[in-house]
């Protein structure tokens, strides 16, 4: 009866964890053709709620969890560089990591380029992010996408 009893409490933190769960950076991607035909452009706007601040592209590490593009899928095409900040970030010393770090406030958007071999083409991945606040951190949480180039 114990052990009925505690995975039914267990099942229950779990579920209202879930309910609970803060998500302040809501993110829109979208993949744009450049000029030339064979180079793309992989867009992310991110719309970060008051109080938040997403954290930037280029930070040192052992910090917090920077904003990063990560690909999973690239077939026929493939990365060109490395993931561009369009919105200028911000610099600080954050206080609860000792170190100074980029962030965003409001809004952010980052891009990254690729660079189509043969269509179609198809790209996936996702967009690994962190945010705080005065009072708490969310844990490191990932945007996917997918795209295919006709």
């Amino acid at each position: 009866m114990k052990k009925v009893l505690f995975t039914a409490v267990i099942a229950f933190l779990a579920v209202m964890a879930q309910a609970q769960m803060i998500v302040p950076v809501k993110w829109d991607i979208e993949i744009k053709e450049l000029p030339g035909g064979n180079q793309y452009e992989i867009v992310a706007k991110a719309k970060i709620d008051p109080g938040f601040k997403l954290y930037g592209v280029n930070m040192a590490d052992g910090g917090p969890i920077k904003t990063s593009f990560n690909f999973e899928t690239t077939e026929n095409c493939k990365k060109v560089g490395k993931p561009v900040e369009v919105t200028p970030s911000k610099k600080m010393h954050d206080k609860i990591f000792d170190m100074e770090v980029t962030y965003f406030k409001e809004t952010a958007t980052i891009s990254h380029k690729i660079w189509v071999t043969e269509k179609p083409a198809k790209v996936a991945g996702y967009i690994q992010w962190m945010s705080c606040n005065d009072d708490m951190c969310t844990p490191p949480t990932d945007e996917e996408f997918e795209f295919v180039i006709k």
